[in-house]
């Protein structure tokens, strides 16, 4: 919109000065063209008279064609000549012409429009009267350049301040269209803040007083949400944290009956110990969750504490040797594909993501599937994205089911006792580090997922 007004105001601008310098340049062309005819007008007056009166126009002729180079001609009234200097022939038609013509009385045409590039020599001429009649007759050849120089440096001048006039104009345009669009880019800032998980800063109430209003409720929405979403953190947080205890209570009663059970009431025991393992864990699944979103916000605002950092190649390592046993036990093997990057990243936040995934390969893939981890880098070494990628050769996920399993609490058909956070936890703090994690089809059949982060900042 600022780029629109600026154009807008500038095309304006440049039609108005255009509109005062053209008619402003012709005038200065045509004050200076009147004041050349007059000037030369009154000069062959005076050399035609000395003609009439049979006074020392020879001199006369001489001298002003010394101080002004131009050609000169006084004829009598039969068109004899007088005095002449410079280069006028009586013998040539355009003189012949403009003799006879001048000798009838007829007075010349007016000096067309002196121009800087004007390089015409009009011939003027004029007589003197005696009783009447026309004694003598003095013809000119005029000399436009140095009228033609003055116009030149009078458009000089006008176009000079027409560009001043014009910058000063754009100059006040700019700050104009900046001053009343100002609201507009702050609320763009605050908007991408808020929607990337920021606290959404209030924005100053500035600029036009149709914005300020906009500005104000925008302010009070803010607050709004982030109030709600504050709340919200806060009451999964809090429910988590005081529903740990008499879970734990209900948990070890239920182990003290197992002693004291009968034989028959065995499987409803274990149901109930299964039920209340998968309850601390969802538990235990929201807590994460809900640090996972307030370690968003502080990303975004830039208030999140450092991580220990180490080498990528090192990292999928110890992820691998760690989830090794499990993978054996569900009859999967589990290996690192490829070179490794050499490339520092935080520990922590990637350490928690690939055990996310690494948890559910070993829980989705099936029995003899194939797992594989690759590592790359897009973009410079040092301020790009590292991208790991881990795929399965598993029977994978049904369609239609790829888009929500980074969802909350979506839990796949074959997956009954799980708890559908740990991807959501996963993605959550890839977020808060400017990276992503998406899941897709993979080549071999089985589950694509894919994890980018900094390589530089974010996770660190």
């Amino acid at each position: 919109m600022e780029r629109r007004v600026r154009l807008v105001v500038g095309l304006l601008l440049v039609g108005a000065l255009l509109a005062l310098s053209v008619p402003l340049a012709l005038a200065l062309a045509d004050r200076r063209t009147a004041a050349l005819a007059v000037e030369r007008d009154r000069q062959l007056v005076a050399l035609a008279e000395l003609g009439a009166r049979e006074g020392d126009v020879v001199a006369a002729v001489e001298r002003y064609h010394e101080l002004y180079g131009e050609d000169v001609l006084v004829t009598d009234a039969g068109g004899a000549v007088v005095a002449a200097a410079g280069s006028l022939d009586v013998d040539a038609a355009e003189v012949a012409d403009a003799v006879r013509v001048g000798l009838v009385g007829q007075p010349s045409p007016a000096l067309e429009r002196v121009l800087p590039w004007s390089g015409a020599e009009p011939l003027r001429s004029a007589v003197a009267f005696e009783d009447g009649e026309v004694a003598a007759l003095a013809l000119l050849r005029v000399d436009t350049g140095d009228a033609a120089a003055d116009v030149a440096r009078g458009w000089a001048w006008v176009l000079l301040v027409g560009v001043l006039l014009m910058l000063a104009a754009l100059g006040l345009a700019r700050w104009l269209s900046r001053w009343a669009v100002r609201p507009v880019r702050s609320l763009e800032s605050a908007a991408r803040d808020l929607a990337a998980g920021g606290r959404g800063d209030a924005v100053l109430a500035s600029g036009p007083p149709e914005l300020r209003g906009l500005v104000d409720e925008f302010n009070r929405m803010v607050e709004v949400v982030q109030r709600s979403l504050d709340d919200q953190r806060r009451l999964v947080a809090d429910a988590s944290h005081q529903l740990r205890n008499p879970l734990a209570a209900v948990r070890l009663r239920a182990d003290s009956l197992g002693r004291h059970l009968h034989e028959s009431g065995a499987a409803t025991h274990a149901g109930l110990t299964a039920e209340l393992e998968r309850l601390e864990r969802l538990l235990d699944q929201l807590m994460r969750l809900a640090r996972a979103q307030e370690s968003g916000t502080s990303g975004v605002a830039g208030a999140r504490a450092p991580q220990a950092r180490g080498p990528l190649a090192r990292v999928l390592a110890e992820r691998v040797e760690a989830w090794a046993p499990a993978f054996d036990a569900a009859g999967q093997t589990v290996a690192v594909e490829g070179s490794v990057p050499d490339v520092e990243v935080a520990r922590d936040d990637l350490e928690q993501v690939l055990d996310v995934v690494l948890d559910n390969a070993v829980r989705h893939a099936g029995a003899g599937a194939a797992v594989v981890l690759r590592a790359a880098v897009s973009g410079a070494a040092s301020s790009g994205l590292v991208v790991v990628e881990l795929d399965d050769d598993g029977p994978g996920l049904a369609e239609g089911e790829w888009e929500r399993a980074a969802e909350r609490f979506w839990r796949g058909s074959d997956d009954p006792h799980g708890s559908g956070l740990g991807l959501a936890i996963a993605r959550e703090l890839l977020l808060a580090a400017g990276g992503d994690l998406v899941v897709g089809p993979a080549p071999r059949g089985g589950v694509l997922v894919r994890i980018t982060h900094p390589v530089d900042g974010g996770l660190s």
